[in-house]
């Protein structure tokens, strides 16, 4: 297994080549990251050595999922951990059972909270995910609200309870004109039209007392004009019909938006304080 990290994306490629392994374990955008650097090298990476990817530290939908299982030739599969809890490792898919992360109940127990109230909810509720240690001894975490939003779902290939892919966080949610909004909506989108690569960002702006959101993509390098074209419209409308909120659109050039080494910055927030009323004379 290579658990390979940000950055020196050339050097990650020639190490899969070179020690053939059969498990990459990295965060998901990354993956897409060095899928671009085996095509720019001219190699298949659907002939490399890898069977497995373990995939976490960000949220990821099942559209990415479906390009790495289709474009790699390996089965992709999440993990789910906390710094604060105890690492990586505290849920994970298996590779025969991939609807849902089996939580290690064993040592931590789960639950699910409206994020406002706090109030416990049902299992098949979604929520904020809330962790209490059992078994740690040196830092243990009493209700830890983790901020993650998801759903608790009955076991599958394994005894313990799963939880549902992270749809997104409380911290991470937009509120748009009255419209709540969240990176994975749009990255829903963002994966299914033609053209477009997997890579976007949320630029939002205040002009006047007004918010605007900006969804600035990348093309595929094989986009053609007319593909970038159809692309805005694309997005600009599936957005207005899905979520209910107009948003502006930017096709940029590939590799155009910044890479992380570690996470993918999703938002990116100049709205800066809102000004307050001017006083009435």
């Amino acid at each position: 297994m290579i658990p390979a990290s940000g950055g020196m994306t050339a050097r990650q490629v020639r190490l899969i080549t070179d020690l053939r392994p059969d498990i990459i374990m990295v965060t998901p955008t990354y993956m897409l990251t060095l899928l671009e650097e085996f095509e720019r090298q001219g190699l298949d990476p659907r002939a490399t050595s890898l069977r497995a990817g373990v995939f976490g530290a960000e949220p990821w939908t099942e559209e990415m999922r479906r390009e790495i299982e289709e474009r790699f030739a390996i089965d992709a599969v999440d993990i789910y951990g906390l710094s604060e809890v105890i690492g990586p490792g505290v849920a994970q898919e298996c590779v025969d059972a991939k609807g849902g992360l089996h939580i290690w109940e064993d040592h931590f127990y789960p639950e699910i909270v409206d994020p406002v109230t706090g109030e416990v909810l049902p299992d098949g509720a979604h929520g904020e995910l809330v962790f209490t240690s059992l078994t740690k001894e040196a830092m243990p975490v009493v209700r830890y609200r983790t901020r993650d939003l998801t759903r608790l779902l009955p076991g599958t290939a394994r005894a313990f309870r799963r939880m549902e892919k992270i749809t997104g966080r409380c911290d991470d949610m937009i509120i748009l004109r009255g419209v709540n909004l969240f990176p994975a909506q749009i990255e829903e989108i963002v994966l299914t039209v033609p053209g477009v690569a997997p890579h976007f960002q949320l630029r939002l702006t205040r002009e006047g007392r007004m918010d605007h959101l900006t969804v600035r993509a990348e093309a595929r390098p094989a986009a053609t004009p007319e593909q970038r074209t159809a692309a805005v419209g694309e997005i600009a409308r599936r957005v207005k019909d899905g979520i209910g909120v107009s948003v502006a659109v930017e096709i940029v050039d590939p590799e155009t938006l910044e890479r992380s080494v570690g996470k993918l910055k999703r938002i990116v927030d100049e709205r800066g304080r809102a000004p307050r009323d001017a006083p009435r004379h």
